[in-house]
């Protein structure tokens, strides 16, 4: 085996051993809103499920991020979930713009009010996730991993089955991040049956 002693590497080549062998990771979709009322959207794939009880998810950023700011000022967000239909348009938010421009507006992306918190949600998505902060944890010299509360879940009507709570995962379609500019859908799928 090749094997390295973490704290000999620089910043890129851990994040490159990280992000090619931690695969796929899930990819948040954020929508921010700072105190302006400027709609930041941005995609995250150090992001997962932290715990179901409370219902938190974590997002870890580097450096001085938008979506960050906007969180820690007015402490709600909204995650969207991607799927093959608004890949694209994802990857375009992903564009290192001003703080004082929307992705929302520069992109011509689809917004409509949330259920619960200020943060508008994006229509071109099928599961959307109305959060609060949580915690938030300074990490290191640049980084910050943020756990957020979620307050209200919305489904496109084809994907929950209200009668079991089971989401279809064929048609919530996720897309997953690998690593550099790579991307992947859903794969095979089997079951295991755990051991009692």
């Amino acid at each position: 085996m090749k094997s390295y002693q973490a704290d000999q590497l620089d910043d890129k080549t851990v994040y490159k051993l990280l992000s090619g062998s931690i695969v796929p990771r899930p990819i948040a979709w954020l929508t921010s809103q700072n105190s302006d009322g400027i709609v930041n959207v941005a995609p995250f794939s150090f992001f997962n499920v932290a715990s179901a009880n409370p219902p938190l998810l974590s997002v870890s950023f580097t450096a001085d991020k938008d979506t960050l700011n906007n969180l820690l000022a007015t402490k709600e967000a909204v995650v969207h979930l991607v799927n093959r239909d608004n890949v694209a348009l994802m990857n375009e938010t992903a564009a290192l713009l001003p703080a004082d421009v929307s992705e929302a507006e520069h992109f011509s992306l689809g917004l409509e009010p949330s259920k619960v918190v200020q943060v508008p949600s994006l229509t071109a998505t099928t599961v959307r996730l109305e959060t609060r902060l949580f915690q938030h944890l300074p990490l290191g010299e640049t980084g910050h991993l943020v756990l957020l509360e979620v307050v209200h879940f919305s489904f496109a009507d084809d994907i929950l089955d209200e009668s079991n709570f089971h989401i279809d995962l064929d048609k919530l379609n996720p897309i997953a991040r690998l690593a550099g500019n790579t991307y992947a859908g859903l794969g095979d799928q089997f079951e295991l049956i755990r051991p009692k």
